[in-house]
């Protein structure tokens, strides 16, 4: 029985004596998770080096660095620790709890700067209506940001040379302010369907000048005609006849009333007229000629 009472003496001693030197305190790792450790007059528990794996603020490192490499780490409450830290947000940061968010007011003037490599991408964006929205701008001048109504922009545009806006519809007509050209080749063609009957009696043509200019006129001009009456003299060899076309088959040649065979009793070229006689006839003194033609 002594014995036994002598042993739970020894193990209250040695419990007391470890009471007195050690007491608990609190440090918080890197994961901000609080533990537990000793801390005793022997302060090799825990040292500055031990302490690379715990949450250290600059106050702590400060007091390890001065007091010398065999200072413990000290507790220090979470909240207090981050009180220095995040305590105020601005210039287009917003700060909810110990969270910091993107967005608010702009206090100072903000600029990114992109290049061609490393772009600004928003990903995302719905779509936007062109009646009631409004469209992002960038100043020519500073770069800055701004908006204008989807609206506005258009109407800031200008329609002329054979367009014509009305509200915020663009049509084709109008008056050409400019020379215009359309280029076509085989491929493209230019093609206008559902054109309406004409009449021959009141509507005019449309032509093209040698430039591909278009350009209209009466349908009494696109056929010429003329014709000529001479009293041919003797062994007469050619008639002279203004405007007529070099195409024997739009000249007809008569003498004395009875119809000349082209190609055999004459020939044509631009303006001119070659009788050409065979034995069965010739060229007298008075005989009358006349020439009509068409082009």
């Amino acid at each position: 029985m002594k014995q036994y009472l002598l042993l739970i003496g020894f193990f209250l001693f040695v419990a007391f004596t470890a009471n007195a030197q050690l007491d608990s305190t609190k440090v918080v790792d890197n994961k901000g998770t609080i533990k537990y450790v000793l801390k005793a007059k022997n302060s090799k528990i825990i040292t500055q080096q031990d302490s690379t794996i715990l949450f250290v603020t600059p106050k702590q490192l400060s007091n390890l660095q001065s007091q010398g490499a065999s200072t413990y780490v000290k507790y220090a409450d979470t909240s207090a620790m981050l009180a220095a830290y995040l305590n105020s947000e601005g210039n287009g940061l917003t700060k909810s709890g110990q969270s910091i968010s993107l967005g608010g007011t702009l206090t100072t003037n903000a600029t990114i700067v992109t290049s061609e490599e490393s772009l600004l991408r928003i990903q995302g964006l719905q779509s936007g209506s062109t009646v009631t929205d409004s469209v992002m701008v960038v100043d020519g001048d500073t770069g800055a940001l701004k908006w204008i109504s989807a609206s506005k922009l258009f109407n800031a545009l200008t329609f002329e040379n054979g367009l014509t806006k009305s509200g915020n519809t663009v049509k084709l007509g109008g008056a050409l302010n400019e020379a215009t050209t359309i280029t076509t080749d085989a491929t493209n063609v230019l093609k206008i369907e559902g054109l309406q009957g004409g009449n021959l009696g009141a509507d005019s043509l449309v032509v093209t000048s040698a430039d591909g200019t278009l350009k209209k006129v009466n349908r009494e001009t696109v056929v010429q005609s003329g014709e000529v009456n001479i009293t041919a003299t003797l062994n007469q060899s050619s008639i002279t006849v203004a405007n007529m076309p070099a195409s024997a088959s739009k000249v007809w040649v008569f003498r004395n009333g009875a119809k000349l065979v082209a190609g055999e009793d004459y020939t044509t070229a631009a303006g001119e007229v070659t009788l050409t006689p065979t034995v069965d006839w010739s060229v007298l003194a008075g005989d009358n000629f006349e020439v009509q033609w068409v082009k």
